[in-house]
């Protein structure tokens, strides 16, 4: 089964935790995104994965067609340049997060709206402006 990100990012996926995870594992494993695992934690939107990854600790999150975090522990910014391949969108923005978790965000729209809310956050440290659309 051929699948992209199109299958369940830019399309809303049916809310089938089974259907999403095969399509997402499908989607990254085509990419040769090797050693990764991830299990549909929540089937509606917004949709949410978590696995490993190498020796990470990973977790997805999105709402379709407009915006994907990954969170990992520790970071994996490998792994956050191949998610940016397969959504063929850069990230907007990156953060760490408390217990040595760092998150990359990206948003179809640009990011402006998500950029104004994280500031002054202490969760959010170290935050970072990476792609202005």
């Amino acid at each position: 089964m051929t699948t992209t990100a199109q299958t369940w990012f830019y399309t809303k996926p049916e809310e089938n935790a089974y259907a999403i995870g095969e399509r997402v594992r499908t989607t990254l494993w085509e990419a040769r995104i090797g050693d990764i695992w991830l299990d549909t934690v929540r089937a509606e939107s917004p949709h949410l994965m978590r696995g490993r990854y190498n020796s990470a600790e990973i977790e997805m999150e999105w709402e379709a067609g407009k915006w994907l975090a990954l969170r990992t522990c520790p970071g994996a910014p490998a792994l956050a340049d191949k998610i940016s391949q397969v959504l063929r969108l850069k990230p907007a923005i990156t953060y760490h997060m408390p217990e040595g978790w760092r998150a990359w965000e990206w948003h179809t729209d640009g990011g402006d709206k998500r950029w104004q809310a994280i500031q002054g956050i202490p969760n959010y440290d170290q935050p970072q402006r990476l792609n202005r659309a």
